[in-house]
């Protein structure tokens, strides 16, 4: 880890946006895991791709595979307690482990290469049922550590190495983000 970065920010308005765009894709609703692990998919094909996330945030392994921490923690709770989100106007809490929406965002945050991208790993993973795709990230997610309880981080180093990305770039690409999040939030 380079600079003590080793995550990129997490977006607030974007993961909102890509929940809302795979809830559309899903009739409206979703079960929970399945979300989760769909959200942590796309960010990891994103930085495959571009060597940047769409949605970003804390990556971990957990026992049902890996998770995006702070998509975990919304769909757990409906906030945050590190930022402000929009979560709780526009997606359901949850019930019998699925979260439905209730209004739509719009997508004014995601790109067309996003809007792309979120329509290409939901139809890979489409006809998967939450259990088909935790094992499948299991096979698939080398970054990803096999755990009975608890967590630990999956490090955007291992991500970068696994999708065949240059993980300087990666590092240097977060440590971007994290300094333009700053400036701006100064502003």
């Amino acid at each position: 880890m380079k600079g003590g970065i080793d995550h990129f920010p997490f977006s607030p308005q974007k993961a909102t946006e890509v929940v809302a765009q795979f809830l559309k894709l899903a009739h409206g609703r979703i079960n929970i895991m399945k979300l989760v692990k769909l959200v942590y998919l796309l960010d990891r094909e994103s930085i495959g791709r571009r060597g940047v996330p769409v949605v970003g945030g804390a990556y971990l392994s957990m026992r049902n595979g890996p998770v995006t921490s702070e998509i975990l923690d919304l769909v757990n709770s409906g906030s945050l307690w590190s930022c402000e989100t929009n979560w709780d106007q526009f997606i359901s809490a949850r019930r019998n482990y699925e979260v439905e929406l209730t209004h739509d965002p719009g997508r004014d945050h995601l790109s067309e290469f996003e809007l792309g991208l979120i329509a290409e790993v939901f139809a890979l993973h489409e006809k998967e049922d939450q259990f088909a795709l935790r094992d499948w990230c299991h096979a698939h997610c080398g970054e990803w550590l096999p755990l009975e309880t608890g967590l630990a981080a999956i490090s955007l180093v291992d991500i970068a190495e696994e999708v065949g990305r240059d993980p300087d770039e990666v590092l240097a690409n977060a440590t971007e983000q994290a300094f333009l999040g700053e400036v701006f939030k100064s502003k």
